[in-house]
C-alpha cells in the first residue's frame, strides 16, 4: 500500500521543518565525503555520523523526491567507492587497528548507510559495496583463529552493534550468510556474560553502555523478526521493559556518563557536568520503542515515545534546528548544542529522528488505523483519509476527520497520564473504556468526525533527594520546571498543595502554568529564552508548613 503521512501544524512541524532546512542548506556533503579519505587516528568517529547522514539523505529523497538529497548521499557513496580497502574494510583506521576502539562501530554505520542508499537507487555498484563491507565483518569474525567479537570497547558491546547493519545487508542482498552470521554470534553470546537472550537484568550483562546496548537490541529484535525467532523478540521486549521501568526518568531519558545505573530513574539532582541523559540514548529509546510497537502494537511504547520526544528531544534541539545537546541535566542552564570538539553522534542521531517524524505519525495495516503521535497531520492510504486537528500537547482536544471507502477500526491511545477522557463520533458521545491503552471505534464506510478529549491536570509529586523534600510537576505528557526567566530564585520553594492554572505562553514556551507562588514552563522550553542567563530546575524545594 502506498502511504502518505504529513505533519500539518504544531510544534513538531516547526522543529521538523527547521531540521529539514538545515539538512538542505547547511550540511556540507563534501565534508562528509572526506570522511573516507586517508588513514585516521584511533578515536576517529566520523564514519558513524556519515553513515547516519546517508540514511537522512536516502529518507529525504524517498519523502521529498528532491534530487539534492540524492546528490548529497551519492557524494558520500562515491567517496566510499574510491577509498574502501580491497578487503572491504571502511572503518578508516590504519592496518593493525581494525578491531580497536570505534572501528567496527564506524564500519557498521557506514554499511547501514550504504544499504539505505541502495534502497533508493537499486544501484548495482552500491550493492557491490554492501557485499564487500559486509563480507569483511563475516570474514573477520569467522576465519580460522578469528578474534573474539566480545573483546571490544565498552565491556564488549562495541563490535556486536554490527547486528543491525548486517541484517540490513541481508535484506539488501538476500544473502543468508549475513542472517546466519548474526544468529551464530547471538548464540555464542549465550555462553558468556553477554547473554543477550537469557539475561536476568540489564545490569548483569557485561556492558551497560546505553546507546550501544540499545543498538545491539535493535539488531536482536530485527534478527527475531527476520529469522522468526520468538526468543530474540522477547529478549528485546524484556530489555526495553527494564529500561522503561528502572532507567527512563521524568525528562524522558536515562543514563549517567552514558551508562545504565542501579536505580537509574530514582529522583536526583543532575547538573549537565555529571553527563546525564545523553541525547543518543533518547533517540535510541524512541527507536527501540518504535520497533517494538510495530511488532507488539502495545500503547505503552507510544507513551514512551511521546514522553521522550516532547521532553528530552524537543528540549535538546537548538532553536534554529542546527544542533542537539550531547548531555542534558535537570537543573542549571539548558544546553542546546554539542560542545566544540565533541563527537557529533547526538547531532546526527537527533537529525535522523526528526527527519523521520512524519513516518511515526500513523500505523495502518489495511483494517486498523492507529494515530501514533497526536499532532496536526494528514494520513492517506488504502482508501482511508484521516485529517487530524490538534494543538497538542497544549490543548485537551484532538479532532479527526475521517473518510473511509471501507470499514476500519480506529484505535485511539489514552496516554498513561490521562485519568479523564471521552470520545464523540459525529457529536455523539460513546461510552467506551480503554482496553490495553486504546479506545477502539468500529467505523463503517463513509465520513466521520471523531473528537477525543484527554483532560490534563497539573500533577504534583513529592520526592526525597539527599534527605531533603522536593516536588515535581507534570501537565499531561509535559514535565514542568521552575525557570528564573519567569521570576523568582532558582531554589525558590513551592507548596505541595499549590493550585496551578494554564496561562498564555506569549510564544515563550509550549505550556505555561501559573499559581500564586510561581510560574512553571515545560521542560522542553525551560532555560531557552536567554540560555546564557536563565536557570531552571525540574525538582523544586518543598515549602515546609
Amino acid at each position: 500500500m502506498i502511504r502518505y503521512y504529513s505533519l500539518t501544524g504544531g510544534i513538531l512541524l516547526d522543529k521538523y521543518e527547521k531540521v529539514r532546512a538545515n539538512f538542505y542548506d547547511k550540511i556540507d556533503e563534501n565534508a562528509h565525503a572526506s570522511t573516507y579519505e586517508g588513514t585516521r587516528d584511533l578515536y576517529y568517529a566520523e564514519p558513524e555520523f556519515t553513515g547516519k547522514f546517508m540514511d537522512i539523505c536516502a529518507h529525504f529523497y524517498e519523502r521529498d523526491g528532491d534530487e539534492r538529497a540524492l546528490q548529497k548521499g551519492m557524494a558520500v557513496v562515491n567517496s566510499i567507492k574510491n577509498n574502501i580497502r580491497s578487503d572491504g574494510y571502511i572503518g578508516m583506521l590504519g592496518e593493525g587497528n581494525e578491531l580497536k576502539v570505534f572501528s567496527v562501530w564506524n564500519h557498521a554505520f557506514t554499511l547501514y548507510g550504504l544499504t539505505r542508499m541502495y534502497a533508493v537507487t537499486n544501484s548495482i555498484e552500491i550493492k557491490a559495496l554492501i557485499i564487500k563491507a559486509a563480507d569483511w565483518i563475516v570474514n573477520t569474525f569467522s576465519c580460522d583463529n578469528h578474534p573474539d567479537i566480545l573483546e571490544a570497547a565498552n565491556k564488549g558491546s562495541e563490535n556486536i552493534t554490527c547486528f543491525f547493519a548486517m541484517l540490513s545487508a541481508y535484506e539488501a542482498t538476500g544473502d543468508k550468510k549475513y542472517l546466519d552470521f548474526v544468529g551464530r554470534i547471538i548464540e555464542y553470546c549465550e555462553s558468556t556474560d553477554m547473554n543477550l537472550l537469557s539475561f536476568d537484568s540489564i545490569l548483569k550483562l557485561r556492558s551497560q553502555k546505553g546507546i550501544e546496548m540499545i543498538v545491539v537490541y535493535l539488531g536482536v529484535l530485527k534478527y527475531g523478526i527476520l529469522a522468526k525467532n520468538s526468543r530474540a523478540i522477547d529478549a528485546a521486549r524484556r530489555y526495553f521493559e527494564e529500561i522503561r521501568l528502572t532507567q527512563i526518568r521524568n525528562t524522558g531519558n536515562g543514563t549517567i556518563r552514558e551508562s545504565w545505573t542501579e536505580n537509574g530513574n530514582s529522583p536526583r539532582l543532575m547538573p549537565t557536568e555529571d553527563k546525564p541523559n545523553e541525547t543518543c540514548v533518547a533517540v535510541g529509546i524512541i527507536e527501540l520503542a518504535l520497533a517494538l510497537f510495530y511488532v507488539l502494537k502495545e500503547a505503552k511504547y507510544l507513551d514512551v515515545i511521546e514522553k521522550t520526544l516532547l521532553n528530552h528531544m524537543c528540549g535538546s534541539l537548538e532553536k534554529a534546528g542546527s544542533d542537539f545537546a550531547y548531555y542534558q541535566g535537570n537543573w542549571g542552564k539548558k544546553i542546546y548544542r554539542t560542545a566544540g570538539g565533541a563527537y557529533q553522534c547526538c547531532r546526527y542521531r537527533g537529525f535522523t529522528l526528526f527527519s523521520y517524524l512524519n513516518d511515526m505519525l500513523y500505523h495502518f495495516d489495511g483494517n486498523t488505523l492507529i494515530p501514533m503521535i497526536y499532532s496536526a497531520s494528514v494520513f492517506k492510504c488504502g482508501g482511508v483519509i484521516c485529517e487530524q486537528t490538534a494543538d497538542y500537547p497544549k490543548s485537551d482536544n484532538i479532532e479527526f476527520k475521517i473518510k473511509a471507502e471501507h470499514k476500519i477500526v480506529l484505535k485511539l491511545r489514552v496516554p498513561e497520564w490521562c485519568e479523564n477522557y471521552s470520545v464523540t463520533v459525529d457529536g455523539k458521545e460513546t461510552q467506551l473504556a480503554a482496553e490495553g491503552g486504546y479506545l477502539m471505534l468500529d467505523l463503517k464506510e463513509g465520513e466521520f468526525f471523531v473528537s477525543l478529549y484527554l483532560e490534563k491536570k497539573p500533577r504534583i509529586q513529592s520526592h526525597l533527594i539527599d534527605g531533603k523534600e522536593y516536588l515535581s510537576v507534570t501537565y499531561g505528557p509535559m514535565l514542568m520546571t521552575h525557570d528564573t526567566h519567569f521570576g523568582g530564585e532558582l531554589w525558590q520553594r513551592l507548596s505541595s498543595d499549590a493550585r496551578f492554572e494554564s496561562a498564555d505562553t506569549n510564544g515563550e514556551a509550549i505550556v505555561k502554568l501559573c499559581s500564586d507562588e510561581m510560574t512553571l514552563v515545560d521542560f522542553a522550553s525551560a532555560g531557552g529564552n536567554d540560555p546564557e542567563k536563565d536557570l531552571y530546575t525540574v525538582f523544586i524545594p518543598k515549602k515546609q508548613l
